[in-house]
């Protein structure tokens, strides 16, 4: 069964969850670092002086030169492909893969849409600020410790999403809140400032604005946020705002790579960018979440050997190519 498409919070951390991840394998960062041991990403772990503000020299806000770079790096390819003399994946092949996952993993797919912590009042939009946060939340770790920082984050505040009480509790009990799902120092930092800037650009935790906003100014405004680039961009635009975006998780970018559908050199922006343009529109979100529960649950793929077709879907890409 294809998902339809649900503004659901939970859905954006399921995404997420593996694009911050698959951007932690590429830069080979330390299980030091993930488990905030010494320093990470080149921070030190340290106590700030003040419970309510940021040290200046960690302040939660991303450069003007630094967002501009982010913004430039994507808009370089929002309009075509990287690889532009790079022909797979044909349409062909997206929608081979896309029958063969649903069959394999349909029910799967559609339990995923059926769970969730938090409820959606009427089918309505979801909150975009919320949407943000949990996708800010859910880097650089997997779905099953995201969700442990977030349940923590109720015992402490009430709700994940009890701003005011975030932001008056400061960055060391943030970090103590976030503590279970790991990368506390920089999530807290993340978050913290992420809610100190939003207050101060727009007077209120309101993001709804992004909506009516063209997938560019989408990306301008997430980026310029310390701590999100494009790829939490996509992941926004794509479940939250419903925008025809293909986001690359890291069972995605895996997945890619297994099925000649990437150079092998590429890495994950430019591979974003490749397969949202490849990808016909009208699977983009059905193929999105088949290919992260394959990712997940196929033991061949997971086993990362190219040429092993025991994976059905690697076997039918393989058929397709060798019919006359």
């Amino acid at each position: 069964m294809t998902p339809t498409r649900r503004p659901v919070t939970r859905a954006i951390t399921r995404t997420c969850g593996g694009l911050g991840q698959g951007q932690g394998r590429i830069s080979k960062r330390s299980a030091a670092a993930s488990n905030d041991t010494g320093r990470v990403n080149g921070e030190d772990n340290h106590k700030t002086s003040h419970p309510n503000k940021l040290p200046q020299q960690h302040k939660a806000v991303a450069s003007a030169s630094l967002s501009e770079r982010k913004l430039a790096s994507w808009s370089r390819h929002s309009a075509s492909s990287p690889f532009p003399d790079f022909d797979h994946p044909s349409a062909k092949e997206c929608q081979i893969a896309h029958h063969v996952l649903q069959d394999m993993h349909g029910d799967t797919v559609k339990a995923n849409f059926a769970q969730g912590d938090e409820p959606v009042a009427d089918g309505q939009y979801t909150s975009v600020m919320d949407a943000l946060v949990v996708a800010a939340l859910s880097q650089a770790t997997s779905w099953k410790n995201a969700k442990r920082a977030m349940n923590h984050m109720k015992q402490v505040y009430g709700s994940a999403f009890a701003y005011d009480a975030i932001v008056e509790g400061g960055v060391d009990k943030l970090r103590d809140a976030l503590r279970p799902g790991g990368m506390q120092n920089r999530k807290s930092k993340i978050l913290i400032g992420l809610l100190q800037d939003v207050k101060s650009r727009h007077g209120r935790w309101d993001l709804q604005f992004l909506f009516n906003a063209s997938d560019e100014e989408v990306v301008k405004e997430v980026v310029s946020y310390w701590g999100l680039g494009p790829k939490c961009a996509h992941c926004l635009m794509s479940i939250c705002l419903k925008r025809d975006r293909f986001a690359v998780d890291t069972h995605i970018y895996r997945l890619s790579g297994l099925w000649g559908w990437r150079p092998h050199d590429a890495g994950v922006e430019k591979v974003q960018a490749h397969l949202d343009h490849r990808i016909p529109i009208e699977i983009k979100f059905a193929l999105h979440y088949e290919m992260i529960v394959h990712g997940r649950e196929c033991r061949a793929c997971a086993s990362g050997i190219e040429q092993s077709l025991k994976c059905p879907v690697r076997k039918a890409l393989h058929s397709s190519q060798v019919e006359p």
